[in-house]
């Protein structure tokens, strides 16, 4: 349900209708009923409700034969009402003085507006939004503030597109308007499936509200559910430049950068120190610094890794770039800890530890590994490699 937020606001027009206005001559109250309604307002003013109440509904039996102050009255005791937060009580008093067409016009159309959002508090949007029709057609120029009332009554009637032209035209009447008016109409964009149309006004959003870093996220989000990656990437740069970025956008633009074949500057990224060292960012970078061809750099993400895991494969992982590197000793020192390690290594992992030993000159090493990739091999490929290895190993074992 969404809240009265005006109550104060309407407590003090209760006293400017109620009282300033001047009625046409044939709209008098005696000065016994106004002196009534002058301590009634002062009741509402100390907060003193019940006892208001209480004054009004005996004044309601007095003034049963005129009309005009029997308008009053419920005028007044519609706001007694409001601020006793008996808000189907208040709408039935001011249904009833709008109802009663005794009440000069001016006063009339405040109390309907008012009832628009009586009505609209107490989950009759059906009603409200008549009413509000209503109202709008006897209102020369509408200001943006009923707008965006009538949005959100849409809203709450699930009629989005009327919701969305209504918010529209708020916005564009208003000189400043509120940041909760364009988050309101993004959500109404997303409930259409209005993606392009949200992009846009994000796009606007992060130039109004820069500090707000939810738009730039979501500006993002959704331009890569639009499929413009670039545009996202750039969203994040631009993001980022700014210091909006948490650790999980860092990442997020980090895979972006590789995506893109960009391996170098996500590498920088992940290495600055901004994102955490946690398991996923350090999986990252060291993915970008293998895709950068900078095995050196590499090598210690692999360390940290395989401290954090020693399931064998960060071993495997490091002394592919050692292999890379030549450092044969220290190669096949990260192997043979990589396959103790790995619940079954694979053909591949006995090969290439094997080939690491024949660079070392290790023969009966080698043929150990491809002795025991022997039985994982898959298809004739394979096991024609291994008897290659195996053949050249034994010529070179009897020599």
């Amino acid at each position: 349900m969404i809240k009265l937020l005006l109550l104060p606001l309407l407590l003090i027009a209760f006293a400017s209708d109620a009282f300033a206005k001047e009625p046409p001559p044939a709209q008098l109250a005696s000065r016994l009923t106004y002196e009534y309604l002058f301590l009634v307002e002062a009741l509402m003013r100390h907060q003193r409700y019940d006892e208001a109440a209480l004054e009004l509904e005996g004044l309601l039996q007095r003034v049963a034969g005129n009309g005009y102050e029997t308008a009053l009255v419920h005028q007044s005791f519609g706001y007694v009402e409001i601020g006793r937060e008996r808000y189907p009580s208040a709408i039935r008093h001011f249904r009833a003085a709008v109802n009663s067409a005794q009440l000069p016009a001016e006063v009339s159309h405040q109390l309907s507006y008012t009832l628009v959002q009586l009505l609209f508090q107490e989950d009759d949007a059906a009603a409200a939004l008549q009413l509000l029709i209503r109202w709008m057609k006897s209102e020369a120029k509408p200001p943006p503030r009923v707008y965006l009332l009538k949005a959100q009554i849409h809203r709450a009637l699930d009629q989005i597109e009327a919701a969305i032209d209504d918010l529209e035209t708020a916005i564009r009447l208003s000189d400043d308007p509120a940041e909760s008016w364009f988050q309101l109409l993004i959500g109404l964009y997303l409930d259409a499936k209005k993606t392009k149309q949200a992009v846009a006004l994000l796009s606007k959003m992060i130039v109004r509200f820069p500090a707000t870093a939810a738009y730039w996220r979501q500006l993002a989000g959704l331009q890569m559910e639009l499929g413009r990656e670039r545009d996202a990437l750039a969203t994040l740069e631009l993001a980022h430049s700014r210091d909006q970025l948490k650790q999980r956008e860092i990442l997020w633009l980090a895979q972006l950068y590789l995506h893109q074949k960009m391996p170098q500057l996500a590498a920088q990224l992940l290495a600055t120190g901004e994102a955490e060292q946690d398991q996923k960012a350090l999986e990252l970078l060291a993915q970008a610094w293998v895709l950068a061809r900078e095995p050196e750099k590499a090598l210690p993400v692999f360390d940290a890794l395989a401290k954090r895991d020693q399931s064998g494969r960060w071993e495997l992982r490091g002394a592919e770039q050692l292999v890379e590197l030549e450092r044969w000793d220290e190669a096949a020192e990260r192997l043979q800890r990589a396959v103790k390690q790995l619940k079954r290594p694979s053909y591949d992992n006995w090969v290439l530890l094997g080939a690491v030993y024949i660079r070392l000159n290790k023969f009966p090493e080698a043929q150990a590994a491809f002795t025991r990739a022997e039985p994982l091999a898959k298809g004739e490929p394979q096991r024609k490699q291994l008897a290659e290895w195996l053949g050249y190993l034994e010529h070179q074992l009897q020599r």
